[in-house]
């Protein structure tokens, strides 16, 4: 790996670590009927997340995993989730009833931000 291999790589990581803590803050606010937000990672250049949660009355975590998402950009912007997997079975039948494959339209007060950081 060359010098500007590294360097794009350690930029990479503060931006992804930047952003994971402020994804992770607003993922607890949008959360906290629900449970809480443990822990929110982000890969910007793998296009990939992982999130735990504890859900209210549960004993163990639920890890979810965001495999591989899209940006689609234009008048009003979109995140969609292409691939992902949890922990438990009837999490995955939800993401594929109501987040794989579906446009989620990124609140304009966000957008420059999450396609900056989202699109790697």
């Amino acid at each position: 790996m060359g010098l500007t291999d590294f360097v794009k790589g350690a930029i990479g990581s503060v931006k992804d670590s930047g952003a994971a803590a402020a994804i992770n803050r607003w993922l607890s606010r949008e959360m906290a009927d629900y449970g809480e937000v443990l822990d929110f990672k982000i890969d910007s250049r793998g296009r990939s997340a992982e999130v735990q949660v504890l859900l209210k009355g549960e004993r163990e975590k639920l890890a979810i995993n965001i495999e591989e998402y899209e940006i689609v950009t234009g008048p009003e912007d979109y995140i969609v989730v292409k691939r992902a997997r949890a922990s438990r079975e009837w999490v995955n039948a939800v993401m594929r009833n109501f987040l794989i494959n579906k446009r989620h339209k990124i609140p304009s007060q966000y957008s420059s931000m999450v396609k900056l950081v989202l699109n790697g």
